[in-house]
């Protein structure tokens, strides 16, 4: 559908999803949304479409900024009908944003504000890379970074979901480039970032890594045999008073295998804190406590323990830094 955003992205061999919402008010009244697929470094496909909301929901200074009107979406699909064609077109695509929380909270919010479950995605920030890419610059909004990276702006086109797609496309190409990245996956690496999650039980940003050992490490297997987690697998879910990457090096450590995923080969689940405003309207337990009763109804022994069991089990090991 286009060529390549910038000189050498021929050769990029991964695949993602440029998405931008425009909103009526707050976050959650989304009234546009773009989302552009890149397959090595070309535009393939894009999803467009205008999203109803209430006349009574449109502010003034929004619709003088992207001109968008209650009589422009009185005959738009609703945000339940979107995200499906969202979700389906999206895929196993990671998605990227210029400024992802506000995208990732539009979904956040709109689920909310309709009362169905958030949908699960993958996604980055395109000013997140910028910071670490191009340190220093006198703003990482959309069109002044774009124009100090030599982009051409037309500012009457700015506040249009789609045009926006392809600056943030833009900026990203040039972030690949830049680092002599294979790819979005690659630059990440490159750069210290993980991507962050939407999923039905919760959320987290894309973030800083501290270091390599930011991934799920895998199990010590010169571990005391004796160990409670020795040979188990083992998920966590809700907030942990330790960080949750050291809640995994410990289990790592002890000879078990930390996992993001319950599935039949989870041995135990570790629960801790469970913010009520993180869980999808009308849910009291999390995604993967939810997966878990249900594979105990199909026969499948799960072992559930609070955070003070998980640390009991721990024994010796010492207990990480707590989060603040």
């Amino acid at each position: 559908m286009s060529e390549p955003l910038h000189p050498g992205l021929n050769q990029v061999g991964d695949e993602w999803v440029v998405i931008d919402f425009e909103t009526a008010s707050s976050r959650g009244t989304p009234c546009q949304v773009a989302a552009l697929r890149f397959r090595d470094g070309t535009e393939v496909d894009r999803f467009t479409s205008l999203i109803y909301q209430a006349p009574d929901s449109f502010y003034p200074f929004n619709v003088a900024l992207h001109g968008i009107s209650p009589e422009m979406v009185e005959d738009a699909p609703t945000w339940p009908e979107v995200c499906g064609e969202l979700v389906r077109f999206t895929g196993a695509s990671p998605l990227v944003s210029h400024y992802a929380p506000f995208d990732m909270g539009v979904v956040r919010d709109a689920c909310d504000f309709c009362e169905i479950e958030w949908p699960s995605l993958r996604y980055t920030c395109t000013v997140s890379i910028s910071r670490r890419v191009w340190p220093g610059m006198q703003s990482y909004s959309l069109p002044l970074l774009c124009t100090e990276l030599g982009l051409s702006v037309d500012e009457d086109l700015t506040h249009d979901a789609l045009y926006d797609s392809r600056l943030a496309a833009e900026i990203l190409g040039r972030a690949i480039t830049a680092k002599g990245a294979t790819g979005l996956d690659d630059l990440l690496s490159k750069i210290w970032l993980f991507f962050g999650e939407v999923a039905p039980d919760g959320w987290f940003g894309s973030r800083a890594r501290a270091n390599a050992a930011g991934s799920i490490p895998e199990a010590d297997l010169d571990a005391d045999p004796d160990s409670p987690f020795f040979g188990k697998v083992v998920v966590f879910t809700g907030e942990l008073a330790m960080v949750r990457r050291n809640a995994w090096q410990a289990v790592a450590a002890a000879g078990g295998q930390p996992s993001n995923n319950v599935s039949k080969k989870t041995n135990m689940l570790i629960c801790g804190y469970q913010d009520m405003l993180k869980l999808a309207v009308g849910k009291t337990k999390s995604h993967k406590l939810q997966r878990v009763e249900e594979l105990h109804a199909d026969g499948e022994h799960i072992e559930i323990l609070t955070e003070r069991d998980f640390f009991r089990l721990l024994g010796g090991i010492e207990r990480p830094q707590a989060n603040v």
